[in-house]
């Protein structure tokens, strides 16, 4: 069990939301780290929490998400921030406008390191790519993301209901149980 953790990220936001979720104090740093380019956002973040964990010589938590779609033999997956910041939402939908097959998988890798080693954790979603952006909220690809079961995208729904089924919280959910931590 830990009782504190830094992740590596740049948004504080991201921070409370990893600490209330965990149920403990996390602090932010910014620090450069090797990203390895992947589909698979699990073998993205081991490598991350290694070079983290060797730079800073504390308990670390860094993360990595990817949208796969089937279709596309996985692709984007891990190298999805890169397809957004450079053809944006609309250029990925523009992208699959003649792919039939829609379905989507969201998955978020959470790679914790200390001095025992490396753990990776995933939480995977499955759902459909819309055909045009729905919704406000959120950020990425949740507004063309839309959760099996739901009629909703993820940037539709309310931010608590986001929270219990997001890939996020089931990754979280997967990180809490490897480190003996009480489920929330």
């Amino acid at each position: 069990m830990i009782d504190r953790v830094t992740i590596v990220t740049g948004n504080e936001g991201k921070a409370r939301e990893y600490s209330t979720l965990l149920g403990v104090p996390v602090a932010t740093t910014t620090v450069k780290l090797i990203e390895i380019q992947s589909l698979d956002v699990a073998t993205v973040v081991e490598r991350k929490a290694e070079d983290a964990y060797a730079k800073l010589r504390r308990p670390v938590l860094v993360d990595d998400t990817g949208l796969a779609l089937p279709a596309w033999n996985g692709l984007p997956g891990a190298l999805v921030a890169w397809f957004l910041n450079t053809v944006g939402v609309q250029g990925l939908l523009d992208m699959a406008a003649g792919v039939t097959d829609r379905r989507a998988i969201a998955t978020t890798a959470l790679g914790y390191a200390d001095n025992h080693g490396v753990r990776v954790v995933t939480g995977t979603l499955h759902g459909t790519l819309t055909t045009q952006p729905h919704g406000d909220g959120g950020h990425g690809y949740d507004s063309i993301f839309t959760p099996t079961g739901s009629i909703h995208t993820l940037a539709q729904m309310p931010t608590e209901q986001k929270n219990t089924i997001s890939h996020r919280r089931l990754a979280i959910d997967a990180l809490r149980q490897a480190l003996g931590a009480p489920s929330l």
